[in-house]
């Protein structure tokens, strides 16, 4: 058997195992005839999943170029955002939205192409009576880019920004790393207790969570990239091999190197309208709806 910690995911879902007790959490399945999801309460401070205690759910589907399904995806991650704020039990006055990541590189650019389609209303409010801001909410949003471009570490430029404009939630986009080949750009997933970025891929960074910036964070995130590693597992796992073996390969430098799919570009267009729309319905309701 190849030991599962050998393989980066960022998902709690892809984590469960026979080795994790049932009281350190609760897991249920949902399906439609277009997406499935998975969620996940972590019960335990200390648990087999290695990640903070909270709620988690995965949305995933078998296609993006489906009409039907992206509008599935869209209202499951809108409904599910709900949900989450439902039991912070915050009042959303003003929200921040931060996208993650290098827009340079495509399998990295999630986050900071999702804000370039947020409705964004903070200015107006600043500057507008709220009167002729029916239905909307007060919403900032930022792209920080990454520690190569700024020389600064990401979570520095958010802390500042989160001291001027005092938001009472902030969503955090990103791209995450799955371990299982089939659900690179086919899976979000969503959870209360914040993001490490760069954790999926062992490059790990300040958490941004509520401890941290002193504001409720919603993290959401799309599998874009799996590694060499999750490769092999998938090639190996039904394979009569040495477990010995198996490790001297997993110490392999090259295991950790991240490939996405030669699809990319096509499937990041939809990964963007499925999540700008369903945060877009999120932070503007009735505003969307009238």
């Amino acid at each position: 058997m190849i030991e599962e910690n050998m393989v980066y995911t960022d998902f709690a879902d892809e984590l469960i195992t026979t080795n994790i007790k049932n009281n350190e959490f609760e897991h249920v399945e949902t399906k439609n005839n277009h997406i499935c999801c998975n969620y996940i309460k972590i019960k335990a401070d200390r648990n087999g999943f290695c990640k903070e205690k909270g709620d988690y759910v995965s949305i995933e589907c078998d296609s993006l170029f489906d009409h039907q399904t992206r509008k599935d995806m869209i209202e499951a991650i809108h409904d599910n955002l709900i949900i989450m704020t439902n039991h912070m039990r915050i009042k959303l006055k003003k929200i921040l939205v931060v996208g993650l990541g290098n827009q340079f590189i495509i399998s990295d650019a999630l986050g900071p192409k999702v804000i370039d389609e947020i409705l964004i209303t903070a200015h107006y409010y600043k500057n507008h009576k709220q009167s002729e801001l029916k239905g909307t909410r007060n919403v900032a949003a930022l792209a920080p880019g990454v520690m190569g471009q700024t020389g600064l570490e990401t979570i520095q430029i958010v802390k500042s920004v989160v001291a001027t404009y005092k938001p009472d939630l902030m969503i955090v986009v990103d791209a995450l790393a799955t371990k299982n080949i089939s659900r690179i750009n086919k899976v979000v997933q969503i959870n209360n207790t914040g993001i490490q970025p760069g954790s999926g891929i062992g490059n790990f960074r300040e958490t941004f969570n509520e401890k941290k910036l002193h504001v409720p964070v919603i993290a959401v995130g799309v599998a874009t990239v799996t590694s060499v590693g999750a490769i092999l597992q998938e090639c190996l796992k039904d394979r009569a091999i040495l477990k010995a073996e198996i490790e001297n390969v997993y110490k392999d430098e090259n295991t950790r190197l991240m490939v996405t799919p030669k699809s990319m570009d096509e499937e990041l267009k939809h990964l963007i309208y499925i999540m700008s729309e369903g945060i877009n319905l999120f932070l503007h309701p009735d505003y969307l709806n009238l």
